[in-house]
């Protein structure tokens, strides 16, 4: 394993979380499963993730330091992606004929509770119609239509000017963690909204809609939810190790000896890992009392 890798994000398989991360000077990226012992440590600025252009991940040519997101503009013009991120479905921009391709797959709508009264509603391609909801990590959510991707794009924008929300902080999903919320008040809360979509919803638009989908949570995230955590108060220049002992969503629980504590993997994109840090490096801090 190189010494050095770039965090490019983070992911779930069926049952555990992983990052993607690019070795120092590799083009192509590979995945770092979180399970066990973690140790590595958080170096140097934040730095461009590089592009997608439909079909194969690439480095930023000009291995850019970023003050803002995880992207340079070159790279951002580059990707493939950002067009389709940007469109609400009604006027679809060009686009390379593998982001068409992925545009016009079947996608989902879904409707998505964290722990408050705030019912999230977002997408997923078909194939990640259950991993792209599951690293979101809500404490209920159900898929509510089915159409092609510039159709979901029109439902998502038209609910989210009425009661839904399309967007939730990482912090505020984070906080939710150590909320009171059961499963159960969440799913109540979950169908009760579906039930009312036609009510939000154009006529047109009712056929696209099916009866609510719970998806399913891995047990290992339903379990996590039990733990004690100390959330971690900044990253830069720590140490962080741990016994991997939970995960719910972009957040990592790692045990250190002292307590748990709540590592953010969100936080980490962009960011530089030395997976070799020297044994007198300094481990980081955490906010008691909070979790």
């Amino acid at each position: 394993m190189a010494s050095t890798s770039l965090v490019l994000g983070y992911g779930w398989t069926d049952e555990r979380p992983f990052l993607r991360v690019r070795d120092a000077f590799a083009k192509e990226g590979r995945v770092v499963a979180l399970e066990g012992r973690f140790r590595a440590q958080v170096t140097g600025p934040r730095r461009c993730t590089g592009y997608y252009d439909g079909e194969v991940s690439h480095p930023c040519p000009g291995r850019r330091t970023v003050q803002r997101g995880t992207s340079c503009p070159s790279c951002q013009a580059l990707d493939g992606f950002r067009p389709c991120m940007t469109c609400d479905g009604t006027r679809c921009p060009r686009l390379s004929p593998a982001m068409r391709r992925y545009c016009r797959q079947d996608h989902h709508l879904y409707l998505a509770c964290f722990g408050d009264a705030t019912i999230k509603v977002g997408t997923a391609s078909h194939p990640r119609r259950v991993r792209r909801i599951v690293e979101q990590g809500p404490l209920f959510a159900a898929r509510v239509a089915q159409a092609e991707g510039p159709i979901i794009k029109q439902l998502e924008r038209a609910l989210s000017q009425g009661p839904f929300t399309e967007t939730m902080r990482r912090s505020r999903k984070t906080a939710l963690l150590s909320g009171a919320m059961s499963m159960e008040e969440a799913r109540d809360l979950v169908l009760e909204a579906a039930a009312h979509l036609r009510d939000e919803l154009p006529g047109w638009m009712h056929p696209y809609l099916h009866p609510p989908q719970p998806v399913p949570q891995p047990p290992y995230a339903v379990a996590s939810r039990a733990l004690s955590v100390q959330p971690l108060e900044q990253l830069d220049e720590v140490v962080l190790e741990g016994e991997v002992v939970g995960a719910v969503g972009h957040v990592v629980f790692l045990d250190d000896g002292d307590g748990v504590f709540a590592l953010d993997l969100g936080a980490l994109k962009g960011r530089m890992l030395d997976w070799e840090p020297d044994e007198g490096a300094k481990k980081p801090v955490v906010q008691l009392g909070l979790f």
